[in-house]
């Protein structure tokens, strides 16, 4: 067994380092005969990587939730209470079903995506992208955010938070 520390950090990298090159090689693919991208505009880098974050987020999860639920209690010592910001983030998600999880994991990183990468070309002052600077910077944004909705998945399928009963009902 190990630490949940030390499986979250492997499964991150993983996820990570994986989803980087993956979506690398399809941004290099996809920007052939393109010399520079610009950001704004319905075919700037500003949607695509938003709309990145949201499909991303909501096909990893709906492929890790349930491979986490399955393996993720047979590897990691689990201490008796999540961390306090899982709970206070995302308990009300984890009661949820998978596809539902996936749903609304997609549209917090759409809504947290859009200001982030706005504010990070803004701050740069980058009016447009070349091929391969459009590449790198996609394969790390992919492979961070990958990364990061990790560790609420691995932490949804070790703590799996109940809903509380309806009073007057009891629970079977």
């Amino acid at each position: 067994m190990q630490s949940i520390r030390s499986y979250l950090l492997r499964e991150s990298l993983v996820s990570g380092l994986s989803n980087a090159v993956i979506n690398g090689g399809f941004a290099w693919y996809l920007s052939a005969g393109r010399d520079r991208l610009p950001i704004l505009g319905g075919e700037g880098v500003l949607a695509d990587f938003i709309a990145t974050a949201v499909i991303l987020v909501f096909v990893l999860s709906l492929i890790v939730l349930p491979l986490q639920q399955k393996h993720a209690m047979k590897k990691v010592t689990v201490g008796a209470e999540p961390p306090l910001i899982f709970l206070k983030i995302f308990s009300h998600i984890a009661i949820r079903r998978n596809s539902i999880k996936a749903l609304m994991l997609a549209i917090y990183a759409g809504v947290i995506a859009l200001p982030i990468v706005f504010l990070v070309f803004t701050a740069f002052d980058v009016d447009g992208l070349s091929r391969v600077q459009y590449v790198l910077s996609k394969s790390l944004f992919t492979g961070v955010l990958a990364g990061l909705v990790v560790m609420p998945i691995v932490y949804m399928a070790l703590y799996p938070v109940r809903s509380q009963p309806v009073m007057g009902v009891k629970e079977s």
